[in-house]
């Protein structure tokens, strides 16, 4: 019985050792302890921590306690958003887009745009919906931009699809509406 309990209790307790650690980081980097932080936010990285990978790539990214390293930086921002990262996976379609520490290609952008929207990330479906928006390296749809601006439920999100209803006729407007209700119900469709 004691076993059991233990074998219970262990993953609750690696639980809040780890966001223990992760909160001692945090306050070192805060304070500018960003070698300390660094250290600790490394190991809780290597541990699967997507939000430690991911700051970890954000810290060699911009040598933040450690030398600029575009190549380690980017290893952990692929990390942390194979991890499941939504801000991650925004942040690599960022660099992607706009060619940052990558060859500018807007299929990549537009694929981790897309992941993160799945995710729900509000940002990531901006994004998504932004690219559609504009056609730019990939076919303009204009209805189903519109859909994933009201998808992204943000006051920008909101704005946007205000603005590209304006650009629509009646018939795409109507499949506008069809899109954003099949969306709200299966993102993946």
């Amino acid at each position: 019985m004691k076993r059991l309990a233990w074998l219970i209790l262990l993953p609750v307790f690696t639980f809040f050792v780890a966001c223990s650690d992760y909160q001692t980081a945090r306050r070192a980097y805060e304070v500018g302890r960003f070698t300390e932080a660094l250290e600790i936010l490394e190991r809780l990285a290597r541990e699967g921590d997507s939000r430690a990978q991911y700051e970890v790539a954000l810290m060699y990214l911009q040598g933040i306690g450690t030398a600029i390293n575009p190549t380690l930086g980017g290893q952990w921002m692929l990390a942390a958003a194979n991890s499941g990262n939504a801000t991650a996976m925004v942040e690599i379609g960022g660099r992607f887009e706009n060619g940052v520490n990558a060859e500018k290609n807007t299929i990549l952008a537009f694929t981790w745009y897309r992941r993160a929207a799945l995710t729900g990330d509000p940002i990531g479906r901006y994004k998504y919906a932004l690219m559609y928006e504009s056609g730019e390296g990939i076919p303009q749809d204009l209805p189903r931009a519109y859909a994933w601006y009201r998808l992204a439920e943000s006051t920008a999100g909101k704005i946007a699809a205000q603005r590209v209803w304006q650009k629509m006729n009646p018939p795409d407007r109507e499949q506008a509406d069809r899109v954003y209700e099949l969306l709200k119900k299966n993102p993946e469709a």
